[in-house]
């Protein structure tokens, strides 16, 4: 292989001489040339070598890329199930506070009106309270006519009897006396 200043340096030193110059110019021309074309091919098997590395390198990083490719579809597929789930939950959470708003406005509903049945039931237990007086007042004041209604109805009848049989004792008898196995007995 030659080198091409030394190359340039022959050439100088043959055109001094003309003979020389004659017969060794197409031979260094010629050595020039296959320097040359010793340097292109390798010039060219460093590109081949180089084009095939980045043709390895290409087709590793198309794999690659598919991969990527592949992952992100997965990935996209997996972001939108989820998504629609997020989607299903929001919707159903929406629902349910609905319904835990409806269940709210009811309690009140019903406290309200638990309240004012309990408001009721102490007007009533007061009633009630004033009503059953009454009823004990009345109720004495009945059994006290009763009393005095029979007190006076076994004396008027003790009358008639001591009237119509002036010899008969009758000062073991009472209200509160009654006749049992034909004797008079204490009413329990």
């Amino acid at each position: 292989m030659l080198h091409s200043a030394r190359d340039k340096e022959r050439l100088e030193n043959l055109e001094e001489d003309p003979l020389m110059e004659h017969m060794s110019r197409p031979l260094v021309a010629n050595n020039l040339l296959l320097s040359k074309m010793q340097r292109a091919k390798e010039l060219a098997n460093q590109e081949v070598l180089q084009s095939t590395k980045l043709k390895r390198r290409v087709t590793g990083l198309t794999l690659e890329v598919e991969e990527l490719r592949k992952a992100d579809r997965e990935t996209e597929a997996l972001l939108f199930e989820k998504s629609q789930e997020a989607l299903r939950l929001y919707a159903r959470n929406d629902e349910l506070r609905t319904e835990v708003d409806g269940l709210k406005r009811e309690l009140a509903s019903r406290d309200e009106e638990m309240a004012q049945q309990k408001e009721e039931l102490a007007k009533l237990k007061e009633e009630l309270a004033h009503k059953d007086e009454l009823f004990q007042q009345t109720k004495d004041e009945l059994t006290s006519d009763v009393t005095d209604s029979n007190a006076a109805g076994f004396e008027d009848v003790m009358a008639q009897v001591a009237y119509l049989h002036p010899d008969v004792n009758l000062s073991q008898t009472g209200l509160n006396k009654t006749i049992a196995d034909g004797k008079l007995v204490d009413a329990e």
